[in-house]
């Protein structure tokens, strides 16, 4: 048989599976994430991923982190991102500090690095991957805070990640470091980029409803938001903050036409995003993480056992410093199980793996452990916070009440009003008889 129709046929056998875990999720409490690494693993072993994917791998995962980025920012609305964030950036800044210390701490101990070549690897896994972070939180059903907090920090690490790791690569280069350029090369990526996914954002809205007009035109929203990444980036900002602001835009525009300012300066309506254009974006999201998670497994390349411990110290210390991080700068509106929930999801993803790669391509000093050390801090984080969802998940179905106690279930004041119809059906039987 004909290697292409393998291929495709293993495609479309893969969405079907990824269906059929999304409803044994409830039972298992597996997340698709592991199984379908473990898939992309195991066709590893198989093929030559260099060959096969070359620079398409690249494009793809690019594509999928920006309709990621867009669908979940369409999901936010301003009321939940006002309550969320300030607790979303404490958490992000203070996280990323304390993972990019350990790792420094870790591989100068462990591996021998000097200041600058720690820090670089701390850098580049120091965050969150938006990719593994958000699917994982629509799996799990997630209270709104818990999951606007998880995504805005990934959000921001992605950036974080990128810009202090390629200015501390390019220190390695030169042989010293410079702390002032890392700070303002962050500050401009992160407010430009969001000033231009408002901006994108604003105009599309305006645009829409005429757009619409046009024959097969679902796709128009991608092709806008891959335009403002392309934007973005060739500005040398970040492109995944500008298509999450886009979507946050495009998520909230009725809110513009309630606005006295906004009615005087524009005359046309603004567009809101239909049910079929919201389904449309979950379905391709849905089709493209699945083949995202097999891709990562895939691309993972293996290190010596000294490397996967390493890796293992980094990730438990790692959640252990979350712990209080958490506790203590997200106290409202998250219930107990969703700040444990929070404490584990630090999964890493591409943006880690690919840059891990670069001074083994640039040949700087210690390139081949930096890779390695990167791609088994990729697999353990997502191995373990996958694992520990298991764990946990299993626990909260057990405290959940049983099907048959509908009354603890039910809200107090749900619970008050069949009292009250009770008594009121009991008192107009008396009153019949």
């Amino acid at each position: 048989m004909d290697k292409i129709t393998l291929i495709v046929m293993f495609l479309g056998g893969l969405i079907f599976f990824s269906h059929l875990l999304n409803k044994l999720f409830n039972k298992t409490k597996i997340p698709n994430v592991l199984i379908l690494i473990t898939i992309g693993i195991i066709v590893g072993f198989f093929i030559d991923s260099k060959i096969f994917f070359g620079e398409v791998g690249r494009v793809f995962t690019t594509i999928t982190l920006i309709i990621i980025l867009f669908e979940s920012g369409v999901g936010l609305k301003l009321q939940e991102l006002k309550s969320s964030i300030l607790s979303a950036t404490l958490v992000t800044i203070i996280n990323f500090l304390f993972s990019v210390g350990i790792v420094v701490g870790i591989t100068m101990w462990l591996a021998d690095f000097d200041f600058t070549t720690a820090l670089f690897l701390g850098s580049i896994l120091g965050g969150t991957s938006s990719a593994v972070v958000i699917p994982m939180v629509r799996q799990l059903n997630m209270g709104q805070k818990a999951g606007t907090v998880l995504l805005l920090e990934s959000a921001f690490t992605d950036v974080l990640c990128l810009v202090v790791g390629l200015a501390v690569l390019e220190s390695m280069k030169a042989g010293n470091l410079e702390a002032t350029a890392i700070f303002t090369n962050m500050a401009k990526s992160f407010l430009l980029a969001i000033l231009l996914g408002l901006f994108g954002g604003f105009v599309w809205s305006l645009l829409l409803n005429w757009i619409r007009g046009i024959k097969n035109s679902m796709f128009t929203t991608f092709a806008i938001v891959f335009i403002v990444y392309g934007g973005a980036e060739l500005l040398g900002l970040n492109g995944g903050i500008a298509a999450l602001s886009f979507g946050i835009v495009l998520g909230n525009s009725e809110y513009f036409d309630k606005m006295k300012l906004w009615k005087r300066i524009f005359k046309i309506q603004t567009a809101q995003l239909n049910d079929n254009e919201k389904n449309f974006f979950s379905e391709i999201v849905f089709v493209l993480q699945t083949y995202f998670f097999v891709y990562i497994g895939i691309v993972i390349e293996f290190g010596t056992p000294l490397i996967y411990l390493i890796s293992t110290m980094i990730v438990c210390l790692v959640i252990l410093a979350r712990i209080p991080t958490i506790r203590l700068m997200v106290r409202k509106d998250c219930s107990p199980d969703d700040k444990l929930l929070m404490s584990i999801m630090m999964p890493k993803g591409l943006v880690p793996a690919i840059l891990a790669s670069i001074p083994l391509q640039e040949g700087l000093p210690y390139g081949q452990e930096i890779a390695e050390i990167g791609y088994a801090v990729v697999l353990t984080s997502i191995i373990m916070c996958s694992l520990l969802i298991i764990v946990l998940g299993k626990k909260k179905s057990d405290k959940q009440p049983k099907d048959d106690d509908v009354s603890a279930i039910l809200p107090i004041e749900n619970q008050q009003e069949n009292e009250t119809a009770e008594t009121t059906e009991l008192v107009h039987d008396e009153n019949n008889n």
